[in-house]
């Protein structure tokens, strides 16, 4: 039971798990996904690779794969020697029952076969899968709503999709959503010549929503907002392109895999401004850890100390004094004379500068952060960051650590998959951060718990109304708030 647990452990507080799976039995969804496609389009759909009975067939041998750059799937993912832990996900009753044993209160759980769909490119096949496979989590898993909840899947390709999405999640009675990390797009004008930073030929781009999307997502997160929908984006769902390189290594592929897509995802989300115009609103990111988090903010303040436009007045090139220089090189360039083929004065004013300044020269103007206490502040309000149990660096989550600021770390467990080998050890081995010394008893409980409220309840206050927890949610203390930063409006 979950107090013995907590007596042998000593915790004294629910544990709120903010990313576990459901691993769907494909077959039981099809009767949804044939009634949400129509026959023709699920025909389609079971005949092509994007279906789930392609994923055991055998891949492509290596010596075609160094050819086309496929990269290496995973393979021998599923739990085998212990058949209960091959169950646990499959079938939400037994997780239901079992939820005592495991230590978790209430769980938010994230498919498995869903996955991927949202990058599907045929609108009508991807938006009818989604809601399919919606339409099965809603029945299968609505007897066991005061204990766990499904994450519906919506697809971004254009905001008129996502809010259809959204608003059929909220009919079907889901309150949190999963979103995939960006939407892969056609360049509209290739360059067949190299540019900087980009493939010759390169054809597409990866359309991460906050910063430079050919679309304005803004009406997504408020409509997301008025339905009350918790929003959470979790890698897999539309793959990133160029994050998995290897055509024979599974496991150099995974390794920082879900890092890699949420960090573009995440700086594109701050400064674009999506966090300053909905400062209420929460963005989890699942599965990816916390550290890499601690970089970025810091980057963030580094550039925003020396490239916000007060800073970069140093840079101006009007500013240069070139008889000064011209003096200095006079002085100290002999080895220089003589070896320029233009006159030296005109070499000098060749220096390192890559190009002309763009229209919009204040890099922060959607940020609109005063200080560095303001930018890091409106970061670590936004953003929360799910972690799992055997990810020791989430102890850098705390300001007394990282030297930054204190950053919202959430417990995932990522039950149903393969990397966790034993669901019974996903607490005790998360509280062996408290045990070890990284991480204080009050830390772990905004990690498991704390941290996991604020989030979900930022956008549906009565989240956890009918659940377990509502009245230790109802009891606990409340979360500090960062004040928003203003916007150019606010003054």
């Amino acid at each position: 039971m979950t107090e013995s647990l907590r007596a042998r452990l000593g915790i004294e507080h629910p544990i709120v798990d903010m990313d576990g799976h459901v691993v769907e039995v494909f077959q039981a969804t099809l009767p949804y996904l044939r009634e949400a496609l129509g026959p023709e389009l699920f025909h389609r759909y079971v005949e092509r690779e994007h279906s789930v009975l392609y994923a055991g067939r055998t891949p492509a041998p290596l010596t075609e794969r160094m050819r086309t750059r496929v990269p290496q799937r995973g393979w021998w993912t599923q739990h085998t020697k212990d058949t209960a832990e091959r169950a646990l996900p499959m079938f939400p009753r037994m997780f239901y029952e079992r939820m005592d044993s495991l230590g978790l209160d209430f769980a938010v759980l994230y498919p498995t076969n869903a996955l991927t769909i949202c990058g599907i490119d045929d609108d009508e096949l991807r938006q009818g899968l989604c809601r399919g496979y919606n339409d099965y989590f809603a029945e299968v898993y609505a007897p066991f709503g005061d204990r766990m909840t499904p994450a519906a899947v919506v697809p971004m390709h254009d905001p008129a999709e996502a809010i259809a999405g959204l608003e059929h999640c909220k009919a079907r009675g889901f309150k949190v959503v999963a979103l995939p990390e960006g939407v892969l797009r056609p360049i509209e004008e290739p360059r067949e010549r190299a540019a900087r930073w980009m493939y010759p030929g390169q054809r597409y781009w990866f359309d991460v929503f906050g910063l430079d999307s050919i679309h304005d997502y803004d009406p997504v997160w408020q409509r997301a907002s008025e339905l009350g929908l918790a929003l959470g984006f979790h890698g897999g769902l539309s793959p990133r392109p160029g994050v998995c390189t290897s055509v024979s290594n599974f496991s150099y592929n995974h390794v920082g895999m879900f890092m890699q897509s949420m960090y573009p995802l995440c700086k594109a989300m701050f400064m674009g401004g999506v966090t300053r115009r909905f400062p209420d609103a929460a963005f989890a990111f699942l599965e990816c850890g916390v550290a890499w988090a601690v970089p970025l903010v810091s980057d963030l303040v580094e550039h925003w100390e020396r490239r916000r436009p007060s800073a970069l007045a140093d840079f101006d090139p009007a500013l240069l004094d070139v008889d000064a220089l011209l003096a200095y090189a006079e002085r100290y360039g002999s080895e220089l004379v003589g070896r320029t083929e233009v006159p030296l004065r005109d070499a000098l004013l060749e220096a390192p500068i890559f190009s002309d300044p763009p229209d919009e020269r204040d890099d922060w103007a959607n940020v609109a952060a005063t200080s560095a206490e303001e930018l890091t502040g409106a970061f670590a309000r936004s953003f929360y960051f799910g972690c799992e149990a055997d990810d020791r660096t989430v102890a850098l989550a705390a300001e007394r650590r990282n030297g930054v600021v204190d950053l919202h770390a959430t417990l995932g467990s990522d039950i149903g998959h393969w990397d966790v080998p034993c669901a019974g050890r996903v607490v005790p081995e998360a509280f062996e951060m408290v045990t070890s010394g990284l991480m204080t008893e009050d830390e772990f409980r905004c990690f498991s718990f704390d941290n996991a409220v604020d989030c979900l309840t930022r956008a549906r206050p009565d989240f956890f109304a009918g659940t377990v927890v509502e009245s230790a949610v109802a009891a606990r203390r409340p979360a500090a708030r960062v004040a928003a930063v203003p916007g150019p409006e606010q003054g």
